[in-house]
């Protein structure tokens, strides 16, 4: 198994791609500083760095990175799924819409 995710903090419910992702391609996930390792499948290619979601995730539900809440599921996420732009709701402003 080639390709590796990291999941920056225990409470995390998306992980980092390490180089790029087919989908597919069978995955590995570490947790930061644990031994614990865990194996998903891509359902969508992913380019290299984007989140991946180690976990299902029900629509509405917090987007956990670092141990912080950086926005939202607009709509269910499966476990090995691509976490981006088409499927969250950032808590940031983008700067493409009124406050």
């Amino acid at each position: 198994m080639s390709l590796r995710a990291l999941i920056i903090h225990p409470d995390d419910n998306v992980a980092n791609l390490i180089g790029p992702g087919k989908k597919g391609e069978t995955v590995e996930c570490t947790v930061e500083g644990q031994a614990e390792k865990s194996t998903l499948t891509l359902l969508d290619d992913i380019p290299s760095n984007h989140k991946v979601a180690p976990v299902d995730v029900e629509s509405g539900s917090p987007i956990m990175k670092y141990g912080l809440n950086i926005g939202r599921a607009s709509c269910d996420i499966k476990k090995g799924q691509h976490v981006h732009v088409h499927n969250i709701e950032s808590n940031r402003g983008r700067g493409d819409r009124d406050a």
